[in-house]
């Protein structure tokens, strides 16, 4: 019975080794260099150049508010107005004093010129019996003083024209108008309110002067630069065109992100308005115009950690480790473990042994 069982061993021994060297049917393919231009996606958004907070220039009540939210308005359009008449009465009282300034400016004048005449003609006289010495000093310090007064009185007239100036400017930003085209994102005043100067009164919001921005792996980066063109698309498929306006120079720690720009024009592209916020879809270049060795994906292995392929050496096989890179479509770029032109395995390749015989399932050598 012992007898028997030993046979059956050495029986199923040289079945399996007759088996083992059975050539086992697999398909290659050819490690080649390819160019590269594979882009990998990330979700970026829309965002406005121009979004500025409206305060109140001058403290008062105001009086008018002429837009609501989500109205769009023109560069220069009046939205509100903040105690216009009280600013209108001060304009008028310092244009009316500097009116008073210009007059008393004159009136100095001529009291200088009538005294300068009545001095000049005392001292025509000074070598005749009729000049009069004490006449004469009172004459000239007289014509100091008035000097003296002519001179405060143009000073007045300086001083009235900048508070005629500081009222017309006080006047012109009680009227609060929108610095550039754009859309009235929040409204928080209304009339009747008390605002005091720096009091947030509109959110604008330009429509027009829109870019993109993305959190970008930073190793993203290092194959782009200042402008260069990025496609991107909207969740609704409108495709368009950017150029990398700036890339930044700190990276998030946390996310080992940098921020990127692109600039766009739609105008001309789409039909229909762009929200600002909306998520877009950016197709970040992993190179550009660059060759590679790659080996198809279909011919690594894993194992404990490493990555190995099998490739062709005559009518046998070998294992090799590999030093892999990005992934390029259904290939990978492979730094180190095989040469261009050799003959990975793709197919097949799970069961197989180093130096096990194989059989090609079609001529890939050829």
């Amino acid at each position: 019975m012992k007898k028997c069982y030993v046979y059956l061993l050495i029986g199923l021994f040289y079945l399996e080794l007759a088996s083992a060297q059975q050539p086992t049917l697999v398909e290659v393919d050819k490690v080649k260099f390819e160019e590269l231009n594979q882009t990998v996606p990330i979700i970026g958004s829309l965002r406005s150049k121009k979004v500025i907070d409206i305060m109140a220039s001058v403290a008062g009540k105001v009086d008018q508010v002429l837009v609501e939210e989500g109205d769009l308005v023109k560069k220069g359009e009046l939205l509100a107005k903040i105690d216009f008449k009280n600013y209108k009465y001060l304009l008028d009282i310092s244009t009316s004093n500097e009116s008073k300034a210009n007059y008393s400016y004159e009136i100095a004048k001529v009291e200088t010129f009538n005294n300068q005449l009545e001095l000049d003609r005392m001292l025509a006289l000074k070598n005749t019996s009729s000049f009069n010495q004490a006449r004469f000093d009172k004459l000239k310090n007289l014509n100091s003083i008035l000097k003296t007064k002519e001179a405060i009185a143009l000073s007045e007239i300086n001083v009235s024209n900048r508070l005629k100036n500081i009222a017309s400017l006080n006047l012109d930003k009680s009227q609060t108008k929108a610095l550039y085209d754009g859309i009235i994102e929040e409204k928080l005043i209304d009339k009747g309110e008390f605002v005091s100067r720096g009091t947030k009164m509109f959110q604008l919001i330009s429509v027009d002067d829109l870019e993109v921005i993305a959190e970008v792996p930073s190793f993203r980066t290092f194959n782009i630069s200042k402008g260069d063109q990025i496609n991107f698309s909207t969740t609704d498929n409108l495709n368009l065109v950017g150029i990398v306006r700036a890339i930044g120079k700190r990276e998030n720690l946390k996310t080992r992100t940098v921020k990127l720009f692109l600039d766009f024009n739609y105008e001309s592209k789409i039909n229909r308005s762009l929200i600002i916020d909306e998520n877009v879809n950016i197709l970040i270049p992993i190179s550009s115009n660059k060759r590679a060795l790659t080996i198809h994906k279909d011919a690594i292995l894993k194992r404990e950690g490493l990555s190995l392929a099998y490739v062709l050496n005559k009518e046998t096989v070998e294992i090799r480790p590999l030093k892999l890179g990005e992934a390029v479509g259904n290939r990978f770029i492979v730094f180190d473990g095989v040469k261009e032109n050799e003959f990975a395995v793709i197919k097949g390749n799970e069961r197989l042994r180093p130096g096990q015989n194989i059989t090609l399932k079609k001529s890939e050598t050829q």
